[in-house]
């Protein structure tokens, strides 16, 4: 500090407004405590604390705010600039949940049939699936690093667990579930099929009925759509594999979780993203819901339009997606 006094004393001696903005006040070192009690002995007490690498959410709006007090004749256009800004972050947090909603969507819609019956064709289906799936969040964790203009490896934190944009913690491993509170379903969702479901219709049927019939159902393909299809298939004893509740949920805890880290992050940081607890703390209710709540109607709806997967614009896949988007917020 005493090295900057004589400095501090030739502006104030200059007779224009100053703001004194106490920068990087995050980290231990900053010591804000002696630059106010220093600033307040030379007349400057309107002093802004901001930090640039850990932000605070209205942080830049307050800077603003002050410099507007301070520049009264300037005031309309700094009331535009901070209106401007507001724009452009809440277009950003849409397009961010949109992002999010489309990611949940497509996982929900998803059936992979298996036409083969035996073991190692279900397993390779089953290890096909959670690839697609994978990379289908990768692709979203991309996005949304790319949407807040941040680099692959500005995202890697023990909380937070991407290593070069990347998620550390597999998806579809038991633990990690149980360390983000979701419950893994049992049954034939468990072991080795973790986080797919299964389904097989041909209980109760003869192979012989079980063609027959899905003949028929395969006949109503024209009146039913795809319904008539699928039917036609799990007579014959296909399975249709879907990703499991638990992964939908996992997945959107931990899309929120990133979203939440990169609101706070600021662009002159040279360390890691590092989730804070009042990152947690601000999404308790949201991630109890996430975790063990029902999940939004629409991605239950999703289900039962495996179309919805592919992307393909629709209406109704659009409608879905907006709405979702809005639950998100």
């Amino acid at each position: 500090l005493p090295k900057h006094k004589d400095e501090l004393a030739l502006l104030v001696s200059g007779a224009r407004p100053l703001l004194p903005v106490l920068n990087f006040v995050a980290s231990p070192a900053a010591r804000a405590q002696d630059w106010h009690a220093a600033l307040a002995r030379l007349g400057l007490h309107a002093v802004v604390s901001f930090d640039t690498v850990v932000p605070e959410i209205d942080g830049e709006r307050r800077l603003f705010e002050t410099l507007a007090t301070l520049i009264n004749t300037h005031r309309p256009a700094i009331e535009a600039l901070i209106a401007d800004r507001a724009r452009e972050a809440d277009a950003r947090r849409v397009a961010a949940g949109r992002v999010v909603a489309e990611l949940l969507i497509d996982l929900a819609a998803r059936r992979d049939s298996v036409g083969d019956a035996t073991d190692a064709s279900l397993r390779a289906a089953v290890a096909h699936l959670r690839d697609t799936v994978r990379q289908r969040e990768q692709a979203c964790v991309d996005a949304l690093l790319q949407l807040y203009r941040f680099r692959p490896d500005d995202a890697r934190a023990a909380e937070l667990p991407l290593t070069n944009g990347r998620w550390d913690d597999d998806l579809f491993n038991p633990e990690t579930l149980r360390q983000m509170g979701v419950r893994l379903g049992t049954g034939a969702a468990a072991g080795a099929a973790a986080g797919v479901g299964i389904d097989l219709m041909a209980g109760g049927l003869t192979l012989g009925a079980a063609a027959a019939l899905g003949a028929v159902a395969g006949s109503l393909w024209q009146t039913f759509g795809h319904y008539g299809e699928r039917i036609a298939a799990k007579l014959r004893g296909h399975r249709e594999l879907t990703v499991d509740d638990s992964i939908l949920r996992l997945v959107a805890l931990r899309q929120r979780q990133l979203l939440a880290a990169l609101e706070r992050r600021g662009h002159a940081a040279m360390t890691p993203i590092e989730v804070r607890e009042g990152v947690h703390e601000a999404t308790d209710h949201a991630t109890e819901t996430w975790s063990k709540g029902p999940l939004p109607d629409v991605l239950r709806k999703a289900r039962a339009h495996p179309e919805w997967a592919a992307g393909v614009a629709d209406g109704d896949r659009e409608q879905a997606v907006l709405a979702l988007t809005a639950h998100l917020r």
